[in-house]
């Protein structure tokens, strides 16, 4: 079983990375942290990344790390965050994915993200929306 949760370093993504630590444990399930980047993957892989980047993944890690919990992260290059969250998402074969209702990007809805109601409309499995 896995479990796929993103972040992009906002203080409520922060939170869908405690959810999903919760929901990960006692399902024994493999957590995989991810994080969008716009743009070409760098070709010396995560060594090229900002740092921001890799301090988002690594918070995830050592979250999961200190819980007891299987992790592994990865920073996903796209045109579009959600984009990048349903590709993943099918690549691993996610049981489950756990993200914010709003990151650090444009204010977009009221309610909720935009880029949170776009994966919500195209991806295939499971959502635990974190508000």
């Amino acid at each position: 079983m896995k479990v796929l949760v993103c972040t992009d370093g906002s203080e409520l993504s922060a939170k869908a990375v405690e959810a999903a630590i919760g929901i990960a444990k006692p399902l024994q399930a493999e957590l995989i942290g991810m994080t969008a980047v716009k743009g070409a993957k760098p070709a010396d892989g995560l060594a090229g990344e900002a740092a921001d980047v890799q301090k988002r993944l690594g918070d995830i890690y050592e979250a999961a790390k200190a819980a007891g919990v299987a992790c592994r992260v990865e920073a996903v290059h796209g045109e579009a965050p959600w984009q990048c969250i349903i590709q993943l998402a099918k690549d691993e074969n996610v049981d489950y994915v756990v993200m914010a209702s709003r990151g650090m990007g444009s204010i977009g809805s009221l309610f909720i993200g935009s880029e949170t109601q776009k994966t919500l409309a195209q991806i295939d499995r499971p959502v635990l929306v974190v508000r």
